[in-house]
């Protein structure tokens, strides 16, 4: 859904709608901010976190153990909370 900042000012019931879909908030016929729900922000932070953790284990994984330390492969990634 997409308001103006006025229309959010003047008819702030549009807010209910958050749970159905995002509400893109203009400002000047520019997105300004986005509104969403709190569960799906948490999902949207958790699937980047994870996607993060995913390239840093693959970047370990093609390092080899000779480059970690001392330690192998499967030690970071229990470190990392993958294991």
């Amino acid at each position: 859904m997409n308001i103006s900042a006025t229309q959010l000012k003047q008819q702030t019931y549009l807010l209910d709608h958050v749970k159905e879909e995002d509400i893109v908030i203009t400002k000047r016929d520019k997105p300004f901010a986005v509104v969403v729900d709190i569960d799906r922000y948490k999902a949207l932070i958790h699937d980047a976190e994870q996607s993060k953790r995913d390239q840093k284990l693959q970047a370990l994984s093609s390092l080899g153990s000779y480059s970690l330390g001392g330690k192998g492969y499967a030690e970071i990634k229990t470190e990392m909370g993958n294991g």
